[in-house]
Order: structure tokens, then C-alpha cells, then sequence
């Protein structure tokens, strides 16, 4: 039976009333065990793990659930991104020489967005997934509340706040991700140094295409699923689907790589035949 709903966490309401009957005691108890003599501040972080978790589960975000799993997938792919385009944004601000220099108010209203998500990427690379996640969430709040922000930041900082919490990312999608972070920001650094405009936008499709197509092919040719695949796609849209416009250009874009999963795909199932 679960307690009294006055001495029970705020945030338990939250839960699907299937789940509150069936673990509200459970997670009363928990809640009881650690706020124990603790002060304000910590009941309060409790309170929040309690409201994460209960809404992970309404929007079935967890681990356990295909979307969960799929930001799993795509956390490194989309940070990765949402870091090449952080820093050479503010490359270009820095630089603030010659066309550059135009664009300069539209870039500084972007700055606390870029510098989370740059934050957010260091403290991927010291293995920290939480601090990505909070860095995520504060940026994703700057992206939407700034005027100017680059509305490509939004999804890429919305999947990294979907990365379910305790869970890392496989190491082979990190170690890809840094190839595709390299892929989007190296081409620009000699566009920043000469201080020319980025209407243009970032990525160099002629660069880029390539390394995303490779990608996608070690990916399915390792894991077998469309899963990864389509995490690359999307950490990608925002530059590879700059062109689909239109059905001709829709096709060149996404052909390539539909060819390079099927082609993965069927390296895979070679293996699996020459082990069999």
C-alpha cells in the first residue's frame, strides 16, 4: 500500500497510475532512505531524479524503450555535430574580420548556446554523460529563448538531453562521432582565418558527403541495424538534407545513403555466412 500521499514525494503523482500502484511504496521508501537527514537541497534533487524518472516513463524515453535506445545511438553523432558548428560559429566570432565581421550580432546571440554545447562535448570526452545532458538542457533553453541562435542546435541539443541517464554510448559510436565532428568543422577553418561570411552555411556538402557515407557503411557493416544508420542521418540533416528541396534533390541525398546501409548491410551478412 502506498503512504500517505503527505509524506510521500510531490513528484510520485507523475508516474502512470499503473506503475504508482504497483512500485509508489517502493520508490516512497527510496525517497524516505535518502532524504533522511538531509537538507533542503537534497530532497529537492530528489525530488527531480523522481520527476525524470516518472516522465521518462510517460514519454517512454528509457532505456528500455525503442526512442531511448535510439538517443543512445545517436548522442555521440549528435554532439558531435552540434560541437563542429558550435566552435566554428565562434571561430567566426572571434575573428570578426572582413565578411565576418557583418555576421557578428547574429553569432554573439548564439555564444551561451555554443559555448554549452562546448561544454557539454568536453565533458563527454572525460567520460561525465550526465554533465552532457545538463549542458544540453541549458543550451537547448538558449537556443529556443535567443533571438538569432542557429535553429540547427534544437534537435541535435534535444537528443542529448533524451540520452537516457546511467547509459554511455558504445565506444565504436564515439570513436565515428570524432570522425564526423572533424568531417564538419575542419573545412571551415580556413574560411574563418580569411574571415569570410557563412551564409554559406557550415559543412561543405563536397567534404562531408563522402565521410557520412563511410560512416553509415561501418556502422551497418558492424551492427546489422538501421538504428545507427539513421543516427547519422539525423546528426547530419541539418547539412546533407540542405539540398532536398526538391524530389531531384531529396534523391541525390538520400540514395547515397541508402546504397551505403545496403551495402553495410550486406558486408555484414557475408560474415556471418563465412563464420557459419
Amino acid at each position: 500500500m502506498t503512504p500517505p500521499h503527505a509524506a510521500a514525494p510531490r513528484a510520485l503523482s507523475l508516474y502512470p497510475r499503473r506503475y504508482r500502484e504497483a512500485y509508489g511504496a517502493e520508490i516512497h521508501e527510496m525517497y524516505q532512505d535518502a532524504v533522511r537527514g538531509a537538507g533542503r537541497w537534497a530532497r529537492c534533487r530528489e525530488e527531480l531524479d523522481i520527476a525524470a524518472h516518472a516522465l521518462r516513463l510517460r514519454t517512454r524515453t528509457g532505456p528500455g524503450h525503442p526512442l531511448g535506445r535510439f538517443a543512445l545511438a545517436a548522442a555521440p553523432y549528435a554532439l558531435a555535430a552540434a560541437a563542429a558548428l558550435a566552435a566554428v560559429r565562434l571561430l567566426f566570432l572571434v575573428v570578426g574580420t572582413g565578411d565576418a565581421a557583418d555576421a557578428s550580432p547574429v553569432l554573439r546571440a548564439g555564444a551561451p548556446t555554443c559555448v554549452l554545447t562546448l561544454a557539454a562535448a568536453a565533458s563527454a570526452a572525460l567520460g561525465r554523460w550526465p554533465g552532457v545532458r545538463a549542458c544540453a538542457a541549458l543550451g537547448l533553453l538558449a537556443a529556443a529563448a535567443l533571438p538569432g541562435t542557429d535553429a540547427r542546435f534544437l534537435p541535435l541539443l534535444a537528443v542529448l538531453v533524451l540520452l537516457p541517464p546511467g547509459a554511455t554510448p558504445a565506444r565504436a559510436d564515439r570513436r565515428l562521432a570524432v570522425v564526423l565532428g572533424l568531417a564538419l568543422g575542419l573545412p571551415w577553418l580556413p574560411l574563418a582565418t580569411a574571415g569570410l561570411a557563412v551564409a554559406a552555411g557550415y559543412g561543405m556538402i563536397g567534404a562531408l558527403a563522402p565521410t557520412v557515407v563511410v560512416l553509415v557503411i561501418r556502422s551497418a557493416a558492424k551492427d546489422g541495424g538501421a538504428r545507427h544508420a539513421l543516427a547519422i542521418l539525423l546528426a547530419t540533416a541539418p547539412w546533407t538534407l540542405a539540398t532536398a528541396t526538391t524530389p531531384v534533390g531529396a534523391a541525390v541525398a538520400l540514395v547515397p545513403l541508402v546504397l551505403a546501409y545496403g551495402l553495410g548491410a550486406t558486408v555484414r551478412a557475408g560474415r556471418r555466412r563465412v563464420r557459419a
